[in-house]
């Protein structure tokens, strides 16, 4: 009995997981949905797109982001009307080590204290390789 309440409470939280991944989120100055312009049963989007390429989850966000801002739950059809890349205004490039020139080189030791005394520098920079460099701005319009 123990052991089926904890694989129900799991599959549970699987499900919330996987339904997060696809709910629309106004923009937040990173990611999310920007209203360009709004009309009788038809609204032009902006959506930008961070992690990995899946078309399915992608059109899944962008009809969510339509249903949301013109309130109801039926299936819209959608115009892509651009699609471009900009970088991710999120990564920031602290000066670690020291530069070489004008080269992106720089030389440092693992544990050498810098601005971040209590952190290891080789763990940061593996943290901060799993942001993506580039996010994806899909404009488009649903009616």
């Amino acid at each position: 009995m123990n052991n089926t309440y904890k694989l129900l409470g799991l599959g549970f939280m699987a499900l919330g997981l996987a339904a997060c991944q696809s709910t629309p989120r106004p923009y937040n100055g990173n990611v999310g949905y920007q209203i360009e312009s709004q009309s009788n049963g038809r609204a032009t989007l902006a959506y930008t797109l961070a992690g990995r390429k899946s078309q399915q989850v992608d059109e899944r966000k962008l009809q969510r982001a339509c249903q949301k801002v013109l309130g109801s739950n039926k299936q819209y059809k959608i115009d892509i009307l651009s699609i471009s890349e900009i970088a991710n205004p999120a990564i920031q490039t602290p000066q670690y080590g020291r530069q070489l020139g004008q080269s992106r080189t720089s030389v440092s030791l693992s544990n050498t204290p810098d601005l971040h005394n209590s952190e290891d520098m080789a763990t940061r920079e593996s943290l901060d390789a799993t942001r993506p460099s580039t996010l994806s701005v899909v404009r488009y319009t649903c009616s």
